[in-house]
């Protein structure tokens, strides 16, 4: 069919769309684009195409959102084999019946699909105790440039050593093939979740305090600083750390406990919220509110502080404000950027302060206008000789999203 506005690509509409009904079909799609030398995007229910920079062309729009089964749910082995289009909603409702979940907690679960969380890379505050997709991911099934199936990886907990293909397509935005399956390894569904926010003076007491979590005798869930404005609900609008406890009964008691005792140990109080997984999700969400555009810097979790300072300063200074969310034991910061003139010139002052601490700061979403001219990534140094190298082997022909990932791949 036709392709239109509501299909773009961040801005980018393509000359048509053709949603495969299965692996066969998505093989058949790819081998016409190779022929013909035209470029596809692969896109599950489109809710993260904004992820990424602009394609250079695009052709064709390959909507997998109809390959949604649950192939294999292996319980006792705690794996799960799926198709690349079913929502992970829709997949944590099968597996909750089994007191599983894949802990992965990306915005909008009821519109990400398996394949859009492996492609970008999507993640939440669960990974300051469950890592990322690479931590999960056990194999996947790929279309290849010459609309080949091939499967890499397994669907057992350990695989024997060599090259671990299936991250290879982590966070590489479908540049090096189309994902048509995915395999990944479960983990106990935890009996309750709670948490807890410590309301803080300043972002400097924040950091610190978040610290003191990461420092004492518990293993938080998850654990969030906010910035000024960070927290889009909860008790007060200035700095926070939110300790999210999960477990069972006793242990979840416990860790409130032990994060009360942290706070009344430093002046700040401490207000218990009943529900931690809805605030969790809230907290999740930061990452696609309305905003001139999200950034996101990488930095060491013992520079959090520092970095959402910094940002705040950066934005003043470019005439704009920021709203920054970190998770603050992996170092990753988030900042919404109210208006859009003020985006290049917060970039251009704050990407090269990430650099010189060995971070990094790239524009994980933003409108196409705010995005032309712009280098959404940044300068990934002697890495980009290798992706390149990659790229040419897998996609030599550049079918695959050209111009979407770093350097123009």
């Amino acid at each position: 069919m036709s392709g239109g506005a509501a299909e773009a690509v961040d801005g980018v509409v393509p000359g048509q769309v053709v949603r495969a009904g299965s692996v066969a079909e998505v093989q058949e799609a790819v081998r016409a684009a190779a022929a013909g030398g035209l470029a596809l995007v692969a896109s599950g229910l489109g809710a993260h195409l904004d992820v990424g920079a602009p394609p250079a062309r695009l052709d064709v729009l390959l909507r997998l959102d109809r390959l949604a089964r649950v192939v294999d749910h292996q319980a006792g082995d705690m794996t799960v084999t799926v198709e690349a289009g079913c929502p992970l909603a829709a997949l944590d409702a099968t597996l909750a019946a089994a007191g599983q979940w894949l802990p992965l907690d990306p915005p909008r679960p009821e519109a990400t699909t398996v394949g859009g969380l492996v492609a970008a890379n999507l993640s939440g505050p669960l990974r300051a105790s469950q890592g990322t997709a690479r931590d999960l991911l056990l194999g996947v099934h790929v279309v290849g440039a010459d609309g080949a199936l091939v499967a890499s990886g397994g669907r057992v907990v350990k695989n024997v050593a060599g090259y671990d293909l299936p991250k290879l397509h982590v966070g590489a935005l479908g540049t090096v093939g189309v994902i048509v399956e995915a395999t990944f390894k479960l983990r106990p569904r935890p009996a309750c979740e709670r948490a807890m926010v410590l309301a803080c003076r300043t972002v400097a007491a924040a950091a610190d305090a978040a610290r003191a979590v990461l420092d004492a005798p518990l293993v938080p869930l998850w654990l969030e600083l906010a910035g000024p404005g960070g927290l889009a609900e909860g008790p007060g609008d200035g700095a926070a750390v939110v300790v999210g406890l999960g477990g069972i009964e006793d242990e979840v008691a416990a860790g409130e406990a032990a994060v009360r005792a942290l706070a009344g140990a430093r002046g700040l109080g401490a207000v218990a919220v009943p529900d931690g997984a809805a605030l969790r999700a809230c907290l999740a969400a930061f990452a696609v509110e309305p905003a001139a555009a999200v950034l996101r810097a990488a930095v060491l979790p013992a520079d959090v502080g520092a970095a959402i300072e910094r940002l705040g300063a950066a934005a003043r200074e470019a005439g704009t404000s920021v709203r920054c969310l970190a998770h603050a034991a992996n170092g990753v910061v988030r900042a919404a950027v109210a208006d859009a003139a003020g985006v290049v010139p917060l970039v251009g002052a704050a990407r090269p302060w990430c650099a010189a601490r060995g971070g990094s700061l790239v524009v994980e979403r933003a409108p196409p206008e705010v995005k032309h001219g712009l280098d959404v990534w940044g300068d990934v140094g002697p890495g980009a000789a290798l992706m390149r190298g990659v790229k040419a082997a897998f996609d030599p022909a550049g079918t695959f999203a050209p111009g979407r990932f770093v350097g123009g791949l």
